[in-house]
């Protein structure tokens, strides 16, 4: 029987566990599929509680996770730098694993098996490898407004490919495409008020 996602989460993310290495953890939970990775690197960033430094950190299993999906690949692979990186569920609030769990848990009475070809197909999980990656570099902008959205959006896609939903996967891409929009629309302004500020400055000095 397959152990619940909100069980998983509660034991990755248990305040009384000692601190261990992403390495560990992604060993942990890899036996229960390259979705579960790839909801638990996205949930920390996906609520609107300010986590400041996660989305940064947490963007770079997600990158090569969305590469592995272009690739074809289920498993994920870590460079030695990234595995030995250390992994303290205590440097997560209460507030926020409390948060967290209760949206896994939500999730779980939504979603189930229906239209699972749309989840399996190669094509699919290129197309999402893609998605991914572009998501994943929003998230690594240390720039307010392009972490939670993306990370959200990868969340739903990692729900709807754990549960072979596929009207979660449309619901998550749909989501995630909004994302991007957002996180292209703050970059462009940010740069066009930068320049503004720059040339007034010029000018008045």
């Amino acid at each position: 029987m397959k152990q619940p996602l909100s069980e998983i989460f509660s034991n990755v993310f248990d305040q009384d566990r000692e601190p261990t290495t992403y390495g560990h953890i992604v060993d942990e939970i890899g036996q229960h599929g390259i979705a579960v990775i790839l909801i638990l690197f996205a949930l920390p960033s996906a609520l609107p509680i300010p986590a400041a430094g996660y989305s940064t950190i947490l963007s770079i299993p997600l990158f090569l996770i969305g590469y592995r999906l272009l690739a074809g690949y289920d498993t994920i692979w870590l460079s030695a730098k990234m595995r030995e990186r250390t992994f303290d569920p205590k440097s997560f609030s209460r507030k926020l694993v409390g948060a967290m769990h209760r949206m896994i848990s939500f999730f779980e009475n939504f979603t189930k098996p229906r239209l699972s070809w749309l989840t399996g197909a190669t094509i699919t999980r290129s197309a999402i490898g893609i998605l991914i990656i572009a998501l994943a570099a929003s998230m690594a902008l240390p720039i307010p407004g392009t972490n939670t959205a993306p990370a959200f959006g990868i969340f739903l896609i990692g729900f709807a490919l754990l549960e072979e939903d596929g009207l979660m996967l449309i619901l998550g891409v749909l989501a995630s495409l909004v994302a991007l929009v957002i996180s292209l629309t703050i970059i462009f302004f940010g740069y066009q008020s930068y320049i503004y500020l720059k040339d007034l400055l010029i000018s008045l000095f």
